[in-house]
């Protein structure tokens, strides 16, 4: 067989394999826009049964435990018995943690259905693995990118109608997240093909099953990618976690303080930006900048929004802020993630993406603390310059830590 012909089968290849994500963007888009109802509504909700800033934190928190617990083993079972079965679990999972939330009448009940919820999750490692593991080397970024597309897409939509829903009720958004949960697990069983974890494109390179624990110590690029994703995680949790209440303490729109439709909308902001990203943004910085230097200038974003959120409270410079945090954020996130998928051989794609939760969720589990303590002293620069400082140790790191493409 010529070049000719090897260039031709590896173009279809790639043809092939953009179709078959089509599903996986559909079926996460669905996921996503039901996670995207519930972000913005939680720490409302939640304090309306009482929660304080710090409780608020800890129910970030025991969510982030539960997935630390569960992160390597959905990962590992999905690389031992296919995505799409593990990914239905995982589903039906958050289906029964919304509904709960949709019928909790008092915090324990909210806890339970987090808990519930964190134990199952899986959803976005898993749907990262079938990506990477239904695209060619060359090309995973985009079918990682395509991914994170389609998390946007969700984002985008489900906060939007959180702040249509909310006017009907508070618990409104809550029944809407739990059938868009029930419409994705029937996306998931009728569009996603079965798939055969044993049969692998020829084309990817595979590791010997007997070869886990090995692998595990010698991922030594792997290793300082993860280390530099908690301190990404860290920060963007602690961003996350507390954001609304910040809003709320400290602007106000038409005359009344930020709340939850406000919230809505700013995370459907994030959503749009994270599209634009990751659909405009990312290819065309990969042709000018090497992923350091996109991490680096990432992480500087962040920091300059976050010291801008520090210096006061004018409503007409929060757009800016919060785009050079949200736009830092998503090339981080992708950049980092993309890279991390690299690192891994095609058969521990699971592997490597639990593992990446379970440290996510590590991350998440003191930071919504931390930030929950800040928050409810009203130390409002206290909390935004740290998360500046840590945003900068990012930024050195990443100079430290990421390959260059000649050394990799």
């Amino acid at each position: 067989m010529g070049p000719g012909s090897t260039t031709e089968a590896q173009e279809a290849m790639a043809g092939d394999s953009t179709l078959t994500l089509v599903p996986t963007f559909v079926v996460v888009a669905v996921d996503a826009t039901g996670m995207g109802i519930i972000l913005p509504l939680l720490p409302f909700y939640s304090q309306r049964l009482g929660a304080t800033p710090f409780l608020i934190g800890a129910l970030i928190s025991v969510y982030a435990v539960c997935q630390l617990i569960a992160g390597p083993v959905v990962g590992i079972l999905s690389d031992r018995y296919g995505r799409r079965k593990v990914l239905v679990v995982s589903q039906v999972g958050t289906l029964i943690g919304f509904v709960l939330l949709a019928l909790a009448g008092n915090l324990t009940l909210v806890f339970l259905a987090r808990i519930i919820d964190g134990l199952t999750s899986g959803n976005i490692s898993v749907a990262h693995a079938y990506a990477a593991e239904h695209s060619a080397p060359e090309t995973r970024k985009q079918a990682l990118g395509m991914t994170s597309g389609a998390i946007g897409t969700g984002l985008l939509l489900g906060p939007a109608l959180s702040s249509f829903l909310v006017h009907y009720g508070q618990t409104a958004p809550v029944w809407a997240a739990a059938a868009l949960s029930l419409i994705s697990i029937l996306a998931t069983i009728a569009l996603l093909p079965p798939d055969h974890p044993a049969s692998e494109p020829l084309y990817q390179h595979r590791v010997p099953e007997p070869t886990l624990v090995r692998s595990l110590f010698g991922m030594r690029y792997a290793w300082r990618l993860l280390g530099l994703l908690i301190v990404f995680f860290f920060v963007n949790s602690m961003f996350l976690s507390q954001i609304g209440l910040l809003l709320s303490a400290r602007f106000s729109w038409d005359g009344h303080p930020f709340g939850a439709r406000e919230l809505g909308w700013m995370f459907a902001y994030a959503g749009f930006i994270n599209m634009v990203v990751q659909g405009l943004l990312i290819t065309r910085a990969n042709l000018v900048a090497s992923d350091r230097s996109i991490v680096m200038a990432a992480f500087a974003c962040m920091g300059l929004g976050f010291v801008g959120l520090s210096a006061g409270s004018n409503i007409s410079l929060l757009a800016l802020y919060l785009t050079l945090i949200i736009v830092g954020t998503m090339f981080a996130r992708s950049t980092l993630t993309a890279e991390l998928s690299r690192s891994t051989a095609i058969n521990r794609q699971g592997m490597i993406m639990g593992l990446n939760q379970s440290l996510m969720s590590g991350a998440n589990i003191s930071a919504p603390l931390l930030s929950g303590a800040l928050i409810g002293h009203r130390l409002f620069v206290v909390w935004a310059l740290i998360m500046a400082a840590i945003a900068a140790i990012g930024a050195a790191l990443a100079g430290q830590l990421l390959d260059t493409p000649r050394a990799r």
